[in-house]
């Protein structure tokens, strides 16, 4: 395996009502889906992209199976001082995740901060509800390249 490792990408859309995922289906063909499927359920690492069908609203990265991150954003109430995603009362959202194969979360994160700033910089505006990145050099320019990649793949551009 290369540095860069594996990358894989799903786009989905997704329905929301009362902070959980109603309706899973692939954005490609629109097919309905019971649950997400290898390699969304690992424990690989993903980053993941959200968007109201026009705008970025958010990008994370997350090593559980991206059902349990969203879940665990969408259901937070603000115990223990986290109160969950700020896009979570969108009823349609646009999920692309990207799973990776052999890199580690210094180099994911990298990756993501690269992404984000990609977004800024390509689009003019941050991702609305981004509140932090958390930004790593040690991945060089093979970050960028990657970050590079991924945007290239976002459909709503």
């Amino acid at each position: 395996m290369n540095n860069r490792g594996s990358i894989e990408l799903g786009i989905f859309d997704l329905q929301i009502t009362n902070n959980q995922i109603l309706e899973i289906r692939n954005s490609a063909d629109s097919v309905l889906i019971p649950k997400f499927k290898y390699p969304f359920s690992g424990s690989q690492f993903k980053i993941y992209l959200l968007t109201d069908h026009e705008n970025v609203l958010y990008i994370g990265t997350t090593k559980n199976s991206i059902k349990n991150r969203l879940r665990y954003g969408l259901l937070a109430s603000g115990k223990n001082g986290y109160h969950g995603y700020k896009w979570k009362s969108q009823p349609t959202i646009k999920l692309h995740v990207w799973c990776f194969e052999g890199l580690d979360k210094e180099k994911i994160e990298n990756i993501e901060a690269e992404f984000v700033y990609l977004i800024r910089k390509e689009t003019g505006k941050w991702p609305i509800y981004q509140n932090e990145i958390h930004f790593n050099n040690l991945f060089d320019n093979q970050g960028e390249e990657i970050a590079e990649s991924l945007y290239k793949q976002i459909q709503y551009i």
